[in-house]
């Protein structure tokens, strides 16, 4: 049987985040930051059964990939997988709970998961690839730094969706305060728009068709400033991939491979 995989972005940002991966007729949510009635919304909206969902899967318990977990999971009848770190400080009263470590791949299904650590003031955050057969998709979102690591588990995808949170300059000269600068360009913060596009650059290869950017800031980011810098970089690293930019709060997809 041919297998396809299909990632849709339901929600990127910091109202909330969620991307639904899904085959034929099962699929597993990458983190649950909406609630579960607006999940269910956006997953409609694209076509798909929430009863699809076979597992939700957090990258860490920050509230904006978490927000709708306890809901989502009870209705459904459906596990949560995360680290110890992340499970321990998300509410899951009640709810089946499964470790995972970057130590190991994680089988969902008929999905295999790939997480591996990633730096951001979280208590054991991680990023994820996820394959069907020889289709692969990588995801790292919320993270300050690009590590060799971070490359390696993510060359050789098909499809990349990575983090392009801020544009320096914009922070630099925002309303923020220092201390809140400094913290999102710490290498426990977040991608900017330059670090994005050396990720996406170091990680493409000619597998690759598209780079999706995620959780822009509303306050620091355009997505023509993200498209400039990202899709320059790409540009001068001869990769010529299909660049697709989320807007803050704003759904993207669905991307099929196979």
């Amino acid at each position: 049987m041919h297998e396809t995989i299909t990632a849709t972005v339901l929600s990127s940002g910091s109202c909330g985040n969620s991307i639904f991966v899904s085959s034929e007729d099962a699929g597993v949510l990458i983190d649950a930051g909406l609630s579960c009635k607006e999940t269910e919304r956006r997953m409609s909206s694209f076509g798909f059964d929430p009863a699809m969902v076979k597992a939700i899967i957090l990258t860490h318990e920050h509230t904006d990939h978490t927000r709708g977990v306890q809901r989502f999971c009870t209705k459904y009848e459906v596990p949560v997988y995360g680290t110890d770190g992340t499970l321990s400080l998300t509410p899951l009263d009640g709810i089946r709970m499964v470790s995972i470590s970057s130590k190991d791949s994680v089988h969902v299904d008929r999905f295999m998961f790939k997480p591996f650590p990633i730096k951001h003031f979280a208590a054991e955050p991680v990023a994820f690839t996820v394959s069907i057969g020889s289709k692969k998709v990588a995801i790292a979102s919320d993270l300050g730094s690009v590590t060799t690591r971070i490359v390696d588990e993510m060359k050789d995808s098909d499809l990349v969706l990575i983090e392009s949170n801020y544009d320096d300059d914009m922070l630099m000269h925002g309303a923020y305060p220092d201390f809140l600068k400094r913290t999102i360009r710490s290498d426990h913060g977040h991608l900017s728009n330059e670090d994005a596009g050396l990720l996406a650059s170091e990680a493409a290869s000619e597998r690759t068709r598209s780079v999706v950017l995620l959780h822009l800031s509303k306050e620091n980011n355009t997505p023509d400033k993200a498209r400039e810098t990202v899709g320059g970089r790409l540009m001068r690293s001869h990769r010529h991939v299909r660049l697709e930019v989320t807007e803050h709060g704003g759904s993207n997809g669905p991307f099929r491979l196979g």
